[in-house]
């Protein structure tokens, strides 16, 4: 699927963000758009993103990330720091296994007044592998705002941000604008709708355990089509874990 395959990297890491953020059983807010929460300190995440492609002989590919914090986004602000490795089935036409490429983010978050956060941050810098994934798989800076907002007996996540590269249309300067909104019936069980920049996309994330964070996301990605491709199916697992 054209410009799809830094989405998946970043998807890795995002599924380990949302499961460090939140130390519970708590649905996630997005599936590949950024959102303002992120790891404080004393908090680890870990998580896997899968996506069907035209991309190689299993017709899928994905990623692995880790994440952790340093700082306290209650107090002043934190850093989330995040490590994906890429291509858990390898790149058509790449020479790069799974662990050979990959990329570091960085996110720099604070949280405000009435369940919302704010944030800063790059995805795809520190990049290695072979020349190819790294001239493909340019870094990508941008900024987010994120709120929870009740919904009668209900509550919504509403996220907001600009970004460029991977959330701008594809060969194009400047930024563009994403955004998603997640419905919680309970903290456990939320659908999503959101928009990288480049995609629209819908999922359903459940959280099997309301005490422990672990965090399953199934939805289906590029619903208009765009730039010739397929609607895909993509999924994430996340897990976090508290040191403090």
């Amino acid at each position: 699927m054209l410009a799809s395959a830094p989405a998946w990297a970043q998807s890795g890491s995002e599924a380990a963000s949302a499961a460090a953020s939140e130390l519970k059983g708590f649905a996630a807010p997005a599936l590949q758009a950024p959102v303002a929460f992120g790891a404080r300190w004393g908090t680890f995440g870990a998580g896997v993103y899968g996506q069907t492609c035209d991309c190689n002989t299993d017709d899928a590919d994905g990623s692995l990330g880790v994440a952790f914090g340093l700082g306290d986004p209650d107090k002043y602000a934190a850093l989330e720091v995040s490590a994906v490795a890429a291509s858990l089935f390898g790149d058509k036409g790449a020479s790069d296994g799974f662990g050979e490429a990959g990329s570091i983010g960085l996110k720099l978050h604070t949280n405000l007044p009435g369940f919302a956060s704010f944030a800063v941050g790059v995805n795809g810098t520190g990049r290695w592998g072979s020349e190819s994934y790294k001239n493909s798989n340019k870094s990508s800076v941008y900024a987010v705002a994120s709120k929870m907002l009740p919904v009668g007996q209900f509550a919504t996540i509403l996220n907001i941000g600009i970004g460029d590269e991977i959330y701008n249309e594809p060969n194009k300067s400047g930024a563009n604008v994403f955004g998603s909104a997640a419905f919680y019936f309970t903290q456990q069980i939320s659908v999503i709708a959101e928009y990288t920049g480049r995609f629209t996309n819908a999922a359903v994330s459940v959280a099997p355990f309301r005490s422990f964070p672990l965090t399953v996301t199934l939805g289906a990605t590029n619903l208009g089509e765009r730039y010739g491709g397929d609607v895909e199916f993509a999924g994430s697992v996340g897990v976090g874990f508290a040191f403090n």
